[in-house]
């Protein structure tokens, strides 16, 4: 091949390997992290990405576990499964619907700290963002 005929196809086919790659993304929901969405409604700086629900918190590991406990009391949702030291914590409760709720609590550091929410295996956002609304409000 002539080098003109060589930076054609590539030229060519790069394109279509970029619609492929960028096609592939939004349907796995990558998009969403691609384009920096996620923010939505009630908490800005949480992320939701794949099913989870994630946000930093200025707050030690045990403070963030008592917000969430009593987050999850105040929205009428029972606390089947505690547990938790300094380092990190775990939350579970269901909905009337039986949906699983996961709260998993990690430690940043000595005031910071991650948590993460699921509801439900496929995820939903909606109630996800309800449970961290209620617990920054308990911050």
């Amino acid at each position: 091949m002539k080098p003109g005929r060589i930076y054609c196809w590539m030229k060519e086919y790069g394109v279509i390997l970029l619609c492929v790659v960028w096609t592939m993304s939004i349907m796995s929901g990558c998009a969403v992290v691609l384009l920096g969405a996620g923010a939505g409604a009630g908490v800005a700086g949480a992320t939701y990405v794949m099913g989870k629900l994630e946000d930093e918190v200025n707050a030690p590991v045990p403070k963030v576990q008592q917000a969430s406990v009593a987050a999850l009391k105040s929205l009428e949702l029972p606390v089947d499964k505690q547990r938790g030291d300094k380092l990190a914590a775990e939350l579970e409760s269901e909905t009337a619907d039986q949906k699983k709720i996961w709260v998993s609590i990690t430690s940043l550091t000595s005031s910071r700290s991650k948590i993460v929410i699921r509801v439900g295996l496929m995820g939903d956002e909606a109630r996800s963002r309800q449970i961290l609304q209620a617990s920054h409000t308990r911050l």
